[in-house]
């Protein structure tokens, strides 16, 4: 008996209790409808089954982690965006927006109800069947379409309970011709292990592409394109998360050629600031008018804050990058949604605090 009570007990922590009844809903935030949505855009990408952390798709799954969903929100760790909203728009961005946020909190301390005719119980509206909502990804598919080039790269084998790791690998572009390069994808073999890759051209050291779980590629704007030249080589820098078993991963990368017109080409800037106890800077002046539209600053531990400011001839300053609580773990780039024009004179800065940082501009 006693032993049937303690079995008994351990599975009512570990489900989904039924409301007591003297506790009474205090929100209106439902699972099934805005929580579910928040999960498919910031969070499901990762919390998936065969993904890098713990599965967040069902509302059983959510609604166990709630505390812990509750207290990554508001510190701001979860999901890994480091910007600061007001300084530049980003395509690639995942920060949960404050009313985002707000939902999160409502739901997590009113309760956790799944929608508006159940609370922790998989009951159906009456004479009307079950249908469970859960937070998908669409893992396996190319974003842009097929590519008009696939190259695989080498197997990485990640050894069980090591540290988080950075491989780098060299692939043969196989090219017999220069061809205007317009985007870059990757689709990672094992997501339980890969957290972010970056693309390199070997033989000029240009940056041509990254992917991370929540945005997987790089496009350069519409008219823009890298010529990649034939023969030319691409380094791979694959970050990989630590396994609980000996993963291989064989990860397959992605090209888009432009046709038509020339191009307008695609430029690269890099910054690397300089040493210095507490402060980082490095700057540097435009020759030309320039059009940025991607940053890739590489952080080494201790980072506490950056920003990428513009300062025009006319006095004024356009700060295009704003950091701060920077997840070195989660390196991500940060893709603007619309290209900074900046006029020729325009002097280009980087200022770090924590530790030292190299940034790359790519701009055309």
């Amino acid at each position: 008996m006693r032993k049937a009570a303690l079995v008994a007990g351990l599975i009512a922590g570990l489900s989904p209790r039924l409301a007591a009844p003297h506790e009474t809903l205090t929100t209106t935030v439902l699972f099934d409808r805005e929580i579910v949505r928040i999960l498919n855009r910031h969070c499901v990408m990762c919390h998936a089954e065969n993904g890098p952390s713990f599965p967040l798709a069902t509302y059983e799954q959510t609604w166990l982690a709630r505390r812990r969903i509750h207290a990554e929100t508001i510190s701001r760790h979860m999901p890994p965006w480091a910007a600061v909203a007001g300084y530049g728009e980003f395509a690639n961005a995942n920060n949960l927006t404050l009313r985002e946020t707000q939902f999160i909190v409502s739901w997590v301390e009113g309760l956790g109800p799944r929608n508006s005719g159940t609370v922790f119980t998989n009951t159906a509206e009456a004479g009307a069947p079950f249908k469970e909502i859960r937070a998908r990804a669409d893992f396996g598919r190319w974003p842009l379409g097929p590519p008009d080039l696939t190259r695989p790269l080498p197997p990485n084998a990640i050894e069980p309970h090591q540290p988080d790791q950075v491989k780098r690998v060299v692939i043969n572009s196989g090219l017999t011709a220069d061809r205007p390069l317009r985007a870059v994808e990757f689709l990672p073999g094992d997501r339980r292990v890969v957290c972010a890759a970056f693309f390199t051209v070997q033989e000029t050291g240009q940056w041509i592409g990254s992917w991370t779980p929540w945005y997987g590629y790089l496009s350069f704007p519409q008219g823009s394109a890298y010529k990649l030249p034939a023969g030319a080589h691409i380094a791979a820098e694959v970050h990989y998360r630590s396994a609980k078993e000996r993963v291989t991963d064989q990860s397959t990368l992605g090209l888009f050629f432009g046709a038509g017109p020339a191009p307008a080409p695609v430029l690269q800037v890099v910054l690397e600031s300089k040493p210095a106890r507490v402060k980082f800077r490095a700057e540097t002046k435009l020759a030309a008018a320039t059009q940025v539209f991607a940053l890739r600053p590489e952080f080494p531990p201790g980072i506490k804050t950056i920003e990428v400011a513009a300062r025009k001839p006319d006095g004024s300053t356009q700060v295009l990058l704003f950091a701060k609580d920077i997840p070195v773990d989660w390196p991500t780039p940060y893709i603007l949604r619309n290209p900074a024009a900046l006029p020729k004179g325009t002097e280009l800065s980087v200022t770090a605090y924590g530790s030292p940082v190299r940034l790359t501009i790519l701009a055309r």
